[in-house]
Order: C-alpha cells, then structure tokens, then sequence
C-alpha cells in the first residue's frame, strides 16, 4: 500500500505542469460540510462534497484545496466517488494561526472552462488546538497573541472562526503574510469578494460524550437561521461562519431585540450588556431606522479572550462592565441590525459612527470627539505609511514601512475602513447638519448602492440647491492624500460695540488633503467658533464674533484628524478703538 501511495505522489509531481499554480481560478460556490467535534482530543473529522466554480480567464488543469495545517486530508474523490490524482504539501500562509497550510493540488482529467463547475468530495480531520505561531514570529508577546487568535476545541473551550484565524473548512488563495503591510488584509478582502455569492451549508455536532460526562451543551453559530442545540444544521453565506461550543448549564435569553447565550454562571452580567443593547436601539433608530435583525450576544468561555464581532453577532468573555461601556460596545451591534451596505467604509464606519453618537448622548461632545481621538494616533502612523514612498535600497528595519494608499473606497485595511470613515461620517454631519445627514441615510438602499458617488449624491440631493461635495469626497474618501496639518498662523482680535470682539484667524493647513474645521475664540467668559474650509496647502481667514475679549483661539476640537497636532492654539493680539494693538 505504501508503496502505491508513493508511486501515486511521484506521478503527479512528474505530471504537474511546470507553471505556477493559479490559486485564485476556482470560488467555491457551495459546500456541504459535515463536521464532529471532539472536544477531549481537541479533534475534528470533517466530510465535504464540494462545487468549485472556474472564475478565471483560462482553462484550469489543477485545482488547490487548503485546510489547516493542524489538519489532514484523508480522501479527495470525483463526485460519482472516482479517485483523483492529488499531492499534499505544505504552503507558508498567515491566513491561519499555525502560520502555515496543508494544500492539495489535484490534478484534472480535463481542464474546466471558464464558467464550468467542477464537483469534489473531500476528508479530513486533525487537532485544533490554541496556536498563536503567526502572530509570535513577527514579535507579538505570547500572552498577547493567544488573546487574540483564541480558536481552539477543547473540553473548556471550543469556538472556530473561519479563514483569517482557523481554516477549518476548504479554500484556496494565495499566501499572505502579516509582516508585510496590508498583504493579509488584501489576501482576505479579495477572497471574501470572490466567495461572496458561496454558500457553506454546515451540519456540525458533537461526538458522543465518554460514560460518566453529562455535562450540558449547545452550539452557537451565526447561521442564516440563528439555530442552536447539541447539534445544527444551517447556512452561512460568504462562508463567514463562527462556531462556539457552550456547556455547564448554557442558558438561552431572547427578548424582542436581543438574544443572548451564556453560562448560567454569568447570568447577571449577559443581562447588563443586553439592557446596555436595549438602552441604545431607540437613539439609534432615529439615525438608521428599525432594527431589521437581532442582536445576538455569545459568551466565549475563554476569559482572556478579545472580543470579536461579526454582524450582530458579539462573541465575548462575560464579565462585570461600566454601563456606559457596555453601551457603546452594543451600539456598533445596533447600527448593523438596522444598516447595512456591501461598502466596508459605509458599513463599519457607520458602527463606529454609531459608538461616538452614543458617547456624545452619554457625556457630550467633547466625550465623543475623545472616543473617536483613542485612534487618532494609530491613524497618523497608517496614514504616514499609506504615504510614503520607500527610498530605492531602504531598509524596512530602519524606517516606517509603506502601505500604499489606501482610498476608503477600496481599502482592506480595518483602521481606514473602521476608523477614518467614522471621521468622516462625524466630519459630514458637522458640515451638512444632523437633519441631512439622518435624511440621506434614511434613503439608502444597498441594492441602489452600484457605484462609487452614490452616497455622495445622496447627501447633496438633501439641499436645494444641490450642496457640492465633491471636493471632500474626493479627497477622503475616493483618494487617499493623508490627513491634514493644520497651525494657527496668526489671530488678531478687534474690539466693536461695547464688549463685542471679532477675532480675525488665519488657518494654514501644510497637508495634501483640505478639510472643513471649526475655529475657537476663547475668553475667561466664554467661547465661540465658526468654521472654515482650509484647502490642502493653503491658508483661510475666519472670524470669530465674541461678547468678551478673548485671549486664545484654537483650530479643530478633534473632529478633524491630523496628521500631528501642533500650534493649534495661539495667544490672541487685541486692538480698541483709538488705539494700537497689545
């Protein structure tokens, strides 16, 4: 038999064609997966009859499958149960937490047209254990990388999320690697688009418990139906599926807008973060309409564990949390049960958008403007990266690395598509109003959504005559120019009736991308401010009207990024009438 298998694996290195392999020709347009789990030995056995659909240009005489590298293929047979010729290798890829993949190549019979279907049974099994190998060979502290990369099976946790953390179930796409720049990111992006019409049809259990074990379980996933029990049955378009395993006594609580599945040791904290849920859905609704779907809560039993959300779906370690918190966690849930759009930037950055205006109904403005400044910093150093231009020979050890820009329109990258865009939702609102603004997106329709300007449009058309936004679009959001730099060149106040001052205030903005900002007049009695739009390499006058003399002014409250924030407020010369200034 060994020697079979042997001479089977050197007839297909000597009949693989010697040309690269296209692992991006085939989307795999439906799967029906049956897994079980075996908690005890941290295992899982799979069966998948598999429909892969050629998406490339060219007749394609191989297909790749890949799957975890703590995983292995067992068979891979035609669909009437032929055997196919296949070679298994092992292929470096961060798409998983080990960091590396088990990939077969199967060898065709004929090649597959472009458009034509190819049809595969597959098996495999393995161990999924926790493995944070990626994120620990490009220097993340160990306890950092588990915290993060947490999927694992076992008898005191089980959770998988799919590809870009565990590939537990089959796909193909090229090799991406997290320390070069956004090339993961980009890697997944472009196979979540080319999956995007797939359908994973899953049955998942539990194999039978060893005698003596009767220990309580249910299986949570963010299925199309919502189904749970000690096994499902679902489907899980795009194939984004997120399995958790819950046992000791796992309890159920579903209200009209919000479900959630915990441990019946943590009831009293699934309760608070489902009030803080209830607390933000009507303040949002007035911003995006009626809830369409349920907020879903899941308690990853690994307390160490990062929270991570998908959807409405927020799977996280249940613990005791501040009210406040806890709300504006629930309010990017509430924003994608009631909006949704195929654009990253308007999706996420709508949630992140949600969680200022929250934090703005909770403590104001400036609490808001704060929220949203926790990720300033990070923004300037991917901007600084999107931006430059590496020197020919230049060391990436010795300077910032490039990116490439990254246009909200197109970017992969979360920190543009999460936070940049809720700047530029907030920057939008204080520009056109709340009124507009919550009109617009009461007119959105995803399925209208087809080309780049349509939100654009659908602002400006909220004004007669129509409101030009053109110029802000195309700088924040089609192109990527960086962030603005913004100084107070000079402020000169001037003293009218009675306590009345105009201060007269001179912006100059020294980065590529212009931006609308407001401007502040401050005495010991009050402030007040205007705003002015400072075009990228320019300068822009502004006056401020105050009922006291003022002694400083201030350009951007933080609702603007920058690039670095320096000389934003200077001490204000004051002239009377009749006399010089002082």
């Amino acid at each position: 038999m060994r020697r079979f298998v042997l001479a089977v694996v050197v007839f297909v290195v000597l009949a693989l064609p010697a040309v690269a392999l296209d692992r991006n020709a085939f989307s795999f347009a439906r799967y029906d997966l049956q897994v079980t789990l075996y908690p005890h030995q941290h295992g899982l056995a799979a069966e998948c009859a598999l429909e892969l659909r050629n998406v490339s240009k060219a007749p394609q005489r191989e297909a790749v499958l890949q799957i975890s590298s703590s995983l292995r293929w067992l068979s891979i047979v035609s669909e009437d149960g032929e055997q196919v010729e296949w070679l298994e290798q092992s292929y470096t890829s961060d798409i998983d937490h080990t960091g590396l993949l088990n990939e077969a190549i199967v060898k065709l019979d004929e090649p597959v047209a472009p458009g034509e279907s190819l049809r595969l049974k597959v098996r495999y099994s393995g161990t999924v254990k926790k493995d944070a190998t990626r994120m620990e060979r490009i220097g993340t502290p160990h306890n950092v990388a588990r915290r993060s990369d947490w999927d694992e099976i076992s008898d005191s946790f089980t959770a998988l999320r799919g590809a870009g953390f565990v590939t537990w179930y089959p796909v193909s796409m090229d090799a991406a690697n997290l320390s070069q720049g956004n090339e993961l990111f980009e890697t997944l992006r472009e196979w979540r688009e080319r999956e995007a019409s797939a359908v994973l049809h899953l049955h998942i259990s539990r194999a039978s418990q060893p005698e003596g074990d009767n220990s309580k379980f249910i299986f949570v996933a963010n299925g199309s139906q919502g189904r749970t029990g000690a096994e499902i049955t679902d489907d899980f378009p795009g194939v984004a599926p997120v399995i958790v395993l819950l046992d000791d006594a796992a309890e159920t609580t579903d209200r009209p807008k919000v479900t959630a599945h915990y441990t019946a040791a943590h009831t009293s904290y699934a309760r608070d973060y489902m009030a803080a849920a209830e607390n933000v859905i009507p303040p949002l609704e007035e911003w995006f309409g009626t809830a369409r779907r349920k907020i879903v809560l899941v308690e990853l039993t690994d307390p160490n564990a990062l929270p991570y959300e998908t959807g409405v779906y927020y799977f996280v370690p249940l613990r005791s949390v501040q009210r406040a918190g806890a709300e504006v966690a629930m309010a990017r849930l509430a924003a994608h049960a009631m909006f949704d759009s195929p654009r990253p930037w308007i999706r996420e950055g709508i949630a992140n958008f949600a969680q200022a205006i929250i934090r703005e109904r909770q403590a104001g403005r400036r609490a808001a403007i704060a929220y949203l400044g926790q990720f300033s910093s990070a923004l300037a150093v991917g901007e600084a990266q999107s931006q430059r231009t590496p020197a020919p020979g230049e060391t990436s050890s010795t300077q910032l690395s490039s990116i490439g820009p990254q246009p909200l329109i197109t970017t992969a990258d979360e920190l543009f598509f999460r936070t940049k865009a809720a700047y530029v939702w907030w920057m939008l609102r204080d520009m056109v109003g709340e009124r507009a603004m919550r009109s617009a997106l009461a007119k959105y329709n995803a399925a209208d959504d087809r080309d780049t300007a349509y939100v654009q449009r659908l602002i400006e058309t909220q004004f007669s005559p129509k409101r030009d936004l053109e110029t802000f679009f195309d700088e924040w959001v089609y192109r990527d120019r960086g962030l603005p730099k913004l100084r107070v060149e000079s402020a000169h106040a001037r003293q009218t009736l009675g306590k009345m001052t105009v201060t007269a205030v001179t912006i100059e903005n020294l980065g590529e991308v212009g931006c609308e900002v407001p401007v502040f007049a401050r005495s010991g009695q009050g402030e007040n401010s205007a705003r002015v739009f400072v075009p990228a390499k320019g300068k822009a006058i502004v006056r401020v009207p105050l009922d006291s003399v003022p002694n400083e002014v201030q350009v951007n409250d933080g609702s603007v990024p920058e690039a670095e924030r320096r000389d934003n407020v200077i001490s204000v010369t004051t002239s009377y009438p009749g006399t010089t200034d002082r």
